[in-house]
């Protein structure tokens, strides 16, 4: 196939490119320059969908045509561009609309066009709606311009489904424009379709319903949050104040209660799928199997999973799926149904996440995958080619790559080539992927490859020359061993001009909570350029993955359970000792820094850990595991009724009198996740105790802390603690 570009073309193509940059005379890098000149971009598709049953995608983007915002579509084989739908087409009353987001029909003969999108919590947002018929150039607005979310096309095209702001469920019918109350209860604790705040952060969806495969029902979860208490905070942007409010249960408090139902499109009763119990249980998943309804039931302490097939017409239920561990379970996925009712599941059940393939009555019929690497996420899998495609650190800890395989477990095929992090998207036809990757010492670079992993062409990759006018020096990885006989990972990036008979403080970004991992074969983004700023300025810059981490296997992050403090100062500690083995590294002069998990760490580090860590810049920290949400919390440390010591052990404020360095706390006062509560709780303790620290509160700025200069100056404030007291 003459389209097919071997790997290793690639390869020499950027070697010779990096050649004849090399002695280009180096430049200072400045925090404008990574910050607010936008220098350093990276290779990127943009915001796409695909178009359904095609191997091509759409984009929005603006038009030198008509001067506004169009559709575009592409041809993945040939890479031609064309006009799928003009702007002129979205035009209403004279206006046209500013459209920020757009679905496709399943049968690709409708857009959901998205318009006036008002962000809720990380990922919910509010948006009014249009409907646009490709074929009959036909634009209609849903619900009249009311405001909704969740909103999703039926199976069959021809209805959409949305939740409005009265917390009910809704469909619309397209053909005869008319509107149909599904739900009636709803109010400001009882959600019909919709997730709270706590199901949206810790399982990862604010979507709480799915249609049948017939489009003729609906499965939602009634979540009621009347029980939860509610977390206040201001925004005091205003010349008064204004007060915000989330249903946020911290450690051992009252979770909301959810039911799950099944209701008619043609309306009626809620059909209520009967668990046997509510209380204290958590329903983070749903989906369907034909007319079988299949939902995910996790108990409070969260090491008991268990999915549950209902048949909606005998209203008789089989547990299809059990996983149990002495710790916590992690959802994964929904099952992957076969045609004849067989599917796929990833459990960690075997000592590391892998694929197993089951009957319909949940009976396994093989373990597709084995070994000690982690399946990262089941992809898709192709019926009439017997082929299951999933990605894994099956080469390494560090790497992630794309594979395919047999359901029986033969015929292994690694997909993706090439060190680092790949990230593959499928598409329609399965014939072909996007591979998406960077490494530590190249960004983004995006290939389209066929199903069996051969290059097809470059798609788009980043402009190397303005990196290479730096002189960066790329991240290396390192194994070191504990002092109880425990091999760790790390990353290091020595300064520029590095002199092996100079001694240079150390900046060690850690993060390290269950399941993560820092020390990876990827490009870090805004992080890793800011770390290149340091390591001009004469730092090293370290990360590792301590115990507790991911990608080693279920017993490996148990090592945390119920202390998520122990093993992350303990292994950090071995590892400023490992570095002492080297002259250049000063660790007398001990950096660290992190965010969220990371402000937890570095908070600890400067108390706890105080004898090895010197400076920390701590940002939107939990400071007491008390202080966060039950459903995360209660996963990691446990029930606090069952485990009040080791909060204590874990909480940073228990080691306050240990504090002897220099700490910066940094917290944004709208932060809806880690409240300002946390630094607040930690100040006074220090305050008590008559140590010195300093603060930084970003006024209204949420977890991220970012708008208006944020980012910037937060990064600047950072950069210049460290320059000062490390």
């Amino acid at each position: 196939m003459s389209a097919i570009i071997s790997t290793e073309k690639i390869g020499r193509f950027i070697f010779f490119q990096l050649i004849l940059l090399m002695d280009l005379p180096a430049r200072e890098l400045t925090l404008d320059a990574i910050f607010k000149e936008d220098q350093f971009k990276r290779a990127s598709l943009g915001s796409f969908k695909w178009v359904p049953e095609t191997d091509s995608y759409a984009f929005l983007s603006d038009d030198s045509i008509t001067g506004g915002k169009s559709l575009f579509q592409v041809d993945l084989l040939k890479g031609d561009t064309t006009r799928l739908v003009s702007s002129e087409n979205f035009i209403i009353h004279e206006d046209t609309l500013n459209i920020t987001g757009f679905w496709f029909s399943p049968d690709g003969d409708n857009l959901l066009l998205l318009t006036q999108e008002k962000k809720q919590w990380r990922h919910s947002f509010f948006g009014v709606y249009y409907n646009y018929s490709i074929s009959q150039n036909q634009l209609t607005p849903i619900a009249k311009g009311e405001h909704l979310r969740n909103v999703k096309y039926a199976p069959e095209s021809r209805k959409i489904a949305y939740v409005k702001e009265d917390n009910n469920l809704y469909i619309f019918d397209i053909l005869q424009r008319k509107e149909k109350k599904l739900t009636r209860d709803g109010s400001e604790t009882i959600l019909n379709g919709y997730r709270g705040w706590l199901y949206e952060e810790e399982f990862g969806s604010f979507d709480g319903y799915r249609w049948s495969p017939d489009s003729k029902n609906i499965l939602f979860f009634r979540e009621d949050q009347s029980h939860v208490k509610q977390f206040t905070y201001l925004d005091e942007r205003g010349l008064y104040p204004e007060v915000k409010q989330v249903y946020y249960p911290k450690a051992g408090e009252e979770n909301p209660t959810v039911k799950t139902g099944v209701i008619s499109v043609r309306g009626g009763r809620t059909s209520w799928l009967n668990f046997e119990e509510y209380e204290d249980i958590y329903f983070p998943k749903a989906s369907w199997f034909e007319d079988e309804a299949v939902v995910a039931r996790l108990n409070r302490k969260q090491n008991h999973l268990e999915w549950i097939k209902f048949n909606i017409k005998s209203r008789k239920r089989m547990l299809i799926i059990e996983d149990v561990d002495s710790a916590w379970v992690d959802v994964h996925e929904n099952p992957l149904f076969l045609t004849d009712g067989s599917f796929l599941f990833t459990s960690e059940r075997s000592g590391y996440r892998h694929i197993f393939y089951a009957a319909s009555d949940g009976t396994i019929i093989s373990q597709v995958t084995d070994g000690e690497w982690e399946v990262k996420r089941l992809v898709d899998v192709d019926e009439e080619f017997g082929k299951i495609y999933f990605t894994a650190n099956r080469e390494s800890i560090l790497e992630q790559h794309f594979y395919s395989v047999n359901p029986d477990g033969n015929g292994l095929l690694q997909l993706t080539s090439g060190p680092g992090w790949h990230s593959p998207q499928l598409s329609p036809t399965k014939s072909y992927f996007i591979d998406s990757y960077s490494s530590s010492k190249i960004p983004q670079r995006i290939l389209l490859k066929t199903i069996q992993g051969e290059t097809v062409r470059v798609m788009v990759e980043t402009d190397m020359e303005p990196y290479l006018e730096y002189d960066f020096t790329y991240p290396e990885f390192f194994d070191f061993t504990t002092a109880d006989g425990v091999t760790l990972k790390g990353m290091i990036t020595l300064p520029w001009n590095f002199d092996e008979e100079k001694k240079y403080p150390i900046i060690i970004n850690g993060y390290g909570l269950a399941g993560s991992q820092m020390a990876a074969d990827w490009w870090g983004g805004r992080n890793y350029l800011w770390h290149q700023y340091m390591a001009q300025n004469g730092h090293i810059i370290v990360s590792i993955n301590n115990r507790q981490t991911g990608g080693r296997g279920k017993a490996f992050k148990n090592l945390g359970y119920r202390d998520l403090g122990k093993w992350l100062i303990n292994d950090h500690i071995e590892a400023v000792n490992y570095l002492g083995k080297f002259p250049y590294a000063d660790t007398s002069r001990v950096g660290v820094w992190g965010w969220s998990g990371g402000g937890y760490f570095t908070a600890l580090a400067l108390t706890k850990g105080a004898d090895y860590f010197t400076t920390g810049v701590s940002i939107a920290p939990v400071t007491d595991w008390r202080l966060y949400d039950t459903a995360y919390t209660e996963r990691y440390m446990g029930l606090l009724s069952e485990n009040e010591a080791g909060y204590d052990t874990a909480s940073v404020l228990t080691y306050i009198d240990q504090f002897k360095g220099k700490l910066l706390l940094v917290h944004g006062t709208g932060d809806d996740n880690v409240h300002a509560q946390n630094t607040l709780w930690l100040m006074d303790k220090f305050i008590e105790s008559g140590k010195q620290v300093d603060m930084l509160f970003y006024p209204s700025r949420s977890h991220g802390i970012h708008g208006d200069n944020a980012t910037y100056h937060l990064y600047s404030r950072t950069a210049e603690y460290f320059f000062e007291n490390l």
